[in-house]
């Protein structure tokens, strides 16, 4: 049995223990320190079009920020963060721009369920939920083994103890790890790029007008419609329809 915990530890030791790599400023994050932001910002574009990294977005989302593009900062942002939920900074920014937003929608959503997706399962990639999946599993193991095996009492009571939590921490981490790959799947999620955007409670759009939305904000498309009408839920929860024009996905096509 010890044989196996040592084991254990290793694999979480090798799992966790990456190596830091150093990063070479590029010509973007000179031209970003030298306050051309112009400039940084047609760099970092090149840098997303030859690599759409979480970090290339980030950088790109800053540039849009300092050019006071807040519609396409918030884009480049949850670009990046869909590569990579781990990314504080990006996340961070992120709710910096959208909480400086003109006339900004209001979540209703604010449940215990809803912080804790926000909070804590959204805010980690596939990889950490997939790390946890493997780590509960072989707890699990490990816990039946002790439970099954021991002679000892405490250690069967251990073991089963053990083997209870590898269970529950290995179906949560599953239906996070799930969580996770529909989030960056997600072809549904859209950001007003442009300065405003109409909305009409009807498909023709011709009937009673809903809130104008402004750069920035958020939204899922429910529906395509005919003449590039789209069915839209705004983060409030109301369903309404607008021009597919001044939409832009977060997952771009070529990805």
């Amino acid at each position: 049995m010890r044989h196996l915990i040592l084991f254990f530890l290793f694999l979480v030791s090798t799992m966790v223990g990456q190596p830091i790599h150093a990063v070479s400023p590029t010509a973007g994050d000179r031209a970003y320190e030298e306050k051309n932001f112009t400039q940084a910002l047609q760099s970092y574009q090149a840098e997303v079009l030859a690599n759409p990294s979480s970090a290339a977005y980030y950088n790109l989302g800053n540039a849009h920020y300092r050019l006071k593009e807040y519609g396409k900062a918030v884009l480049a942002y949850r670009r990046s963060l869909r590569l990579d939920p781990d990314n504080a900074d990006a996340r961070h920014n992120l709710a910096l721009v959208e909480s400086n937003l003109p006339k900004a929608i209001p979540t209703t959503d604010n449940s215990l369920w809803q912080a804790l997706r926000s909070r804590w399962i959204d805010t980690h990639s596939l990889a950490f939920w997939t790390y946890g999946i493997f780590i509960f599993l072989l707890l699990s193991f490990l816990g039946f083994g002790f439970w099954r095996l021991a002679s000892k009492i405490f250690v069967q009571k251990l073991g089963f103890s053990s083997f209870v939590i590898g269970i529950l921490g290995f179906t949560f981490t599953t239906l996070s790890a799930y969580r996770a790959l529909s989030l960056y799947n997600d072809t549904s999620t859209a950001v007003v790029t442009t300065s405003s955007l109409s909305t009409s409670t009807t498909e023709n759009r011709k009937g009673k007008a809903g809130p104008t939305l402004y750069e920035g904000t958020t939204v899922h498309i429910l529906d395509k419609t005919a003449q590039q009408t789209v069915q839209i839920l705004l983060p409030n929860g109301v369903s309404v329809f607008c021009s597919e024009t001044g939409l832009t996905p977060i997952v771009e096509n070529q990805q």
